[in-house]
């Protein structure tokens, strides 16, 4: 029974997403693009198919299957393992049938703590509907990181010298446990064992990096990582309406981001200082269409070059997809009734513009 609520619980999610939770993000996807008077033939359940979701749903299946059927039937096969490069580590030839146990303990634990975690996100991706394949590769690879993870930290801790060995053995196990919920930190803990090799200072000090854009979390990094967004620039290209398809976030928060991005690509390390007088997002050139001399005191007050900026404000405003995302933003900032939606055609931007 334990073996099949494990591995029956990922293909079981993925079931409820295309019953349940897919016909309400179609809904509310259209409901976004007729706010914002977006004509557009992409639909999500074009991008959300059944057939991208067998080959992430088997793999993270047949982990939890071989896993549970692992630690479930231990007792029937313990005894029979003569040795373990795996399970023994530096210790292997050397028939240590008290390390192999040990080992045994750690690896169910480390796969308790990430199933577990791995099930509360999907859980939680479930009901934001936003269940996309990749959430099942990398629960799978968390349960494998975790356990290798969880098997070198009992290697390192090692048992010999520990004063009470049974209060050893049993924080032994809630570590492995932890090392599965939290496998990251642990990784971290080895990397700082060997700070030397890794360089901290030349992290997210990239111009460009997501960071740059106001308002955005780890968490939301990360979830653009999945589908390809590595840094300003990507967010800036992106098809928007394949953001409104592909991530959870919502039509503002996603426009807003974009905005910042097309400024920050122009301004780099400026962009700070424009934000310091009040302009944080493309939108806000095109909003209020300033005068040559308006563009200089703008200038002066945030102590960027006025030559610099008058040319990205002829730019902004020459850019017909900027123009088309800036109404798009008025669009879902105060949209009309249904039965009042202006074609985009219609659209003072100028010709039809796919978004």
């Amino acid at each position: 029974m334990v073996v099949i609520i494990i591995a029956g619980f990922m293909p079981l999610s993925a079931f409820s997403f295309f019953k349940s939770m897919l016909p309400k993000k179609e809904e509310e996807y259209q409901k976004d693009m007729n706010d914002m008077g977006i004509n557009t033939q992409k639909r999500v359940k074009d991008v959300y198919t059944p057939i991208r979701y067998l080959l992430p749903v088997s793999f993270i299946t047949m982990i939890c299957l071989l896993a549970a059927g692992f630690f479930a039937f231990t007792n029937s096969f313990e005894g029979e393992i003569g040795d373990s490069l795996i399970l023994t580590g530096a210790f292997f030839g050397d028939a240590n049938i008290d390390l192999i146990r040990q080992s045994l303990a750690v690896v169910t634990y480390a796969f308790l703590g990430s199933f577990i975690w791995s099930s509360f996100a999907v859980t939680v991706r479930l009901f934001s509907k936003d269940l996309v394949p990749s959430v099942y590769y990398r629960a799978g690879i968390r349960m494998i990181l975790a356990v290798v993870i969880a098997l070198i930290i009992s290697f390192l801790i090692g048992a010999e010298g520990a004063a009470n060995v049974f209060q050893f053995k049993s924080s032994l196990v809630a570590i492995a446990f932890l090392a599965g919920m939290f496998p990251e930190r642990f990784l971290q803990y080895l990397i700082n064992l060997f700070k030397k090799f890794v360089d901290p200072d030349g992290l997210n000090t990239n111009e460009l990096s997501l960071y740059r854009i106001e308002g955005i979390t780890m968490s939301q990094k990360e979830r653009l990582e999945e589908i390809g967004i590595t840094n300003v620039q990507n967010v800036s290209t992106y098809s928007f309406t394949q953001l409104c398809i592909e991530t959870p976030f919502e039509s503002r928060t996603l426009l807003d981001w974009i905005g910042q991005a097309k400024l920050i690509c122009y301004l780099k390390s400026d962009m700070d200082k424009l934000r310091a007088v009040g302009i944080r997002s493309a939108f806000d050139l095109v909003s209020v269409r300033r005068s040559d001399n308006e563009i200089g005191f703008i200038a002066d007050a945030a102590g960027i070059s006025e030559t610099l900026l008058k040319n990205v404000n002829d730019q902004v405003l020459s850019d017909r997809g900027i123009l088309a995302l800036a109404s798009f933003q008025e669009g879902v900032n105060t949209p009309e009734p249904e039965e009042t939606q202006v074609p985009i055609t219609n659209l003072p931007v100028g010709e039809r513009i796919e978004a």
